[in-house]
């Protein structure tokens, strides 16, 4: 199985003191997070004189800079482009649940894929397991539903029970559908997606590179409910990175700020690409603010070990080091500017 290109498309790539978002207020009740609120939100906190303060902050930039002028993150991802799969995807390319793929290149590892509980259900997604110095990031990365999968997909968020959904693509790029949509358009109106869930849409807000959504899943059987926050990225360019990864940072962050319960589910377009590198980005902030060593290489190995493909090109691979050297830029300058 290859994680090479899909056919169809070219997959291209918080502050303990801010207030949860209240999922009752209405939709002119004002923003569901200020501006002023999102920009105090910190990158990453760092160990007091950990190794990323003062000088051994400088020793890691320096080494930093140098991987990257010396062209080592391009042999690096070469060496993970020969990464062998150890996991069979069987499951995935039975002849009821092909049709579920987006890409026929592109399925789940069949030992981590994420099983419905129902009938053993197929969805192509996988959990993904990331170690973080004493802790576990728990992550499931998947595809954009299809418009026949938006049921199986809402199952998964309430099996789950994931309070948030980082979306990573938008619903056309290119001309070309890259996502389903399977959120209501209007606030305050409700839609079922399957026999038993009713998804609601509470609010929204619009931000220069992002949109917040927040989501109310009930079960009509039992009226238990369940509420989401749905982010959705809309400042990755088709078939590019970010230009700059500060509204990126922010989005993290702010992910981060809401995530309280289950997996945080994310999701491109295939599912490996940018969805691999929020991922990457994600854990190695985790490393530095718990004052851990940490290798961009391994993390993206062990990644590719959970779902095939994960970050999945070079200029994705890059980037990853380039957000985080600019983390530790701005580190830099905050001590220049407390000092």
């Amino acid at each position: 199985m290859s994680a090479g290109q899909p056919e169809e498309d070219e997959i291209t790539w918080g502050s303990e003191e801010l207030p949860i978002e209240n999922m009752n207020k209405s939709q002119d009740d004002g923003p569901i997070i200020t501006e002023d609120e999102l920009t105090s939100l910190p990158l990453v906190k760092v160990v007091p004189d950990g190794q990323y303060t003062g000088a051994k902050l400088n020793t890691v930039v320096r080494m930093m800079r140098g991987l990257l002028e010396q062209k080592v993150p391009l042999q690096e991802f070469e060496n993970l482009q020969n990464l062998q799969p150890l996991d069979d995807c069987l499951i995935g390319q039975t002849k009821e649940n092909k049709k579920k793929n987006r890409y026929k290149n592109i399925v789940p590892f069949d030992t981590t894929r994420v099983v419905l509980e129902k009938d053993g259900g197929y969805i192509n997604a996988n959990f993904i397991k990331m170690s973080v110095k004493e802790e576990n990031y728990m992550y499931i990365a998947c595809q954009g539903p299809l418009p026949t999968t938006l049921g199986d997909f809402w199952q998964m968020v309430w099996e789950q029970k994931s309070n948030v959904i980082a979306m990573m693509t938008q619903e056309v790029e290119g001309g070309k559908v890259k996502c389903q949509r399977y959120w209501p358009d209007t606030p305050r109106t409700a839609e079922m997606v399957d026999e038993r869930l009713q998804i609601t849409l509470i609010k929204d807000q619009y931000l220069d590179n992002f949109v917040i959504r927040l989501i109310e899943v009930k079960d009509v059987q039992t009226n238990e409910i369940q509420r989401v926050t749905h982010l959705n990225y809309t400042g990755w360019p088709d078939h590019g990175t970010p230009s700059e990864p500060e509204q990126l940072l922010t989005f993290i962050s702010y992910m981060r700020h809401v995530h309280r319960s289950g997996p945080i589910i994310t999701h491109c377009s295939a599912g490996i690409g940018r969805s691999g590198t929020l991922i990457c980005i994600d854990v190695v902030l985790g490393l530095i603010s718990k004052d851990a060593d940490f290798d961009i290489s391994d993390i993206v190995r062990n990644m590719r070990l959970q779902r095939q493909g994960m970050v999945q090109t070079e200029d994705q691979y890059i980037f990853c080091y380039q957000v985080i050297l600019y983390v530790l830029r701005c580190l830099q300058a905050e001590e220049n500017i407390s000092g």
